[in-house]
């Protein structure tokens, strides 16, 4: 999980830990970036606005090092506080975001998508 807001990312680390998940966290894009280099990580939950990396960015980066390793890519979900970000296509497609979530968070709400991404990662193809 990457966020630069840490009361965020305590949140949801007690959450997904309750749900049997090993969580690495990140106060920003680059940080995130370091841990997903040198730690093999089945999902990743990022922030969309950040001081320096936005997750558009974060997204990017993700999708690059996999096509390095020649890995699927791993799942991705972009959390924002911005209205309309689901609706953007294009930046959605570039950088390999699988679902967005709206702040502030929906405990229940999360929990799905995580879910139906997880699921779609494992059912699809490299």
């Amino acid at each position: 999980m990457i966020d630069d807001d840490e009361a965020i990312l305590d949140q949801l680390k007690n959450v997904l830990t309750r749900h049997n998940c090993k969580v690495f966290t990140a106060l920003s894009g680059e940080k995130g970036l370091d841990i997903f280099k040198g730690t093999p990580v089945e999902l990743v939950i990022c922030d969309l606005g950040m001081p320096g990396m936005n997750g558009w960015a974060v997204g990017t980066g993700i999708r690059a090092i996999c096509q390095e390793r020649r890995i699927k890519k791993t799942p991705f979900i972009l959390l924002t506080g911005w209205g309309g970000q689901k609706t953007e296509a294009e930046k959605i497609a570039e950088s390999g975001v699988d679902a967005v979530v709206e702040k502030p968070l929906n405990i229940k709400n999360m929990l799905e998508v995580l879910r139906e991404v997880v699921e779609k990662g494992r059912s699809s193809d490299v």
